[in-house]
């Protein structure tokens, strides 16, 4: 589905992405690096799929990176998960650098900031970067809580029903409970033009910069 935009209506189509989580040894990093560009390469060939963005630790002392995913919509996005061609390139990664946690956002980032994203001229379209920001705020800690508290709880279950487990409890709390919250807590941020209010946006990248660092040092306190 393309873009349909004309003075009335403007629909999109809903992207769904994959956001994977890494432990990256800083002597591994540069390898780390050559591995996502090498699956990548692969995923390139699979229908539906439109981008790889790659984020490395908000703060110097952390190892966590965060790799994203996106296809146009969720029967590429599970075509790809379910591939051999992933598994075979998940398996070098996991054997090269270490095992990772897979989330899956079904519906893209476009449901969680569609109540923002209306006609104000002032707003226009959300940018990506600061939607991409506001979820890796709420995902990092949720994943890191999930996997220090509820895992080790879970992990007699094995592997499969210890991460399906994860995931559902994941999702939901960013479903309903932290995306909606802080849509609305950052809605100024994320509808102001850089242009009209320079300040206003370096304090927010700023400010979510110095959470994310503040969650990674209260973390590894945690987690060692």
């Amino acid at each position: 589905m393309s873009t349909v935009c004309t003075s009335d209506i403007d629909v999109r189509p809903a992207e769904a992405s994959m956001v994977i989580v890494h432990q990256v040894p800083p002597q591994l990093e540069d390898r780390f690096v050559e591995l996502q560009e090498e699956i990548t390469l692969v995923a390139k060939q699979a229908p539906g799929y439109v981008k790889t963005q790659v984020y490395p630790p908000a703060d110097t002392n952390s190892d966590q990176w965060v790799a994203m995913m996106t296809f146009a919509d969720q029967d590429s996005l599970d075509r790809w998960y379910e591939s051999s061609e992933r598994s075979v390139q998940a398996a070098k990664i996991s054997e090269e650098i270490g095992e990772f946690s897979v989330k899956k956002m079904p519906t893209g980032f476009g449901a969680w900031f569609a109540r923002l994203d209306d006609d104000d001229a002032a707003s226009g379209q959300l940018p990506g970067w600061k939607m991409v920001m506001v979820v890796l705020l709420a995902l990092y800690p949720t994943v890191m809580l999930t996997s220090a508290f509820i895992n080790p709880w879970l992990s007699g279950l094995g592997l499969a029903v210890t991460i399906l487990l994860g995931n559902i409890v994941s999702v939901s709390l960013l479903q309903w409970v932290l995306m909606p919250q802080l849509t609305n807590v950052m809605q100024r941020w994320l509808r102001t033009p850089f242009a009209q209010a320079p300040l206003l946006n370096i304090g927010g990248v700023l400010g979510i910069t110095a959470l994310l660092g503040c969650f990674t040092v209260l973390f590894r306190q945690i987690t060692g």
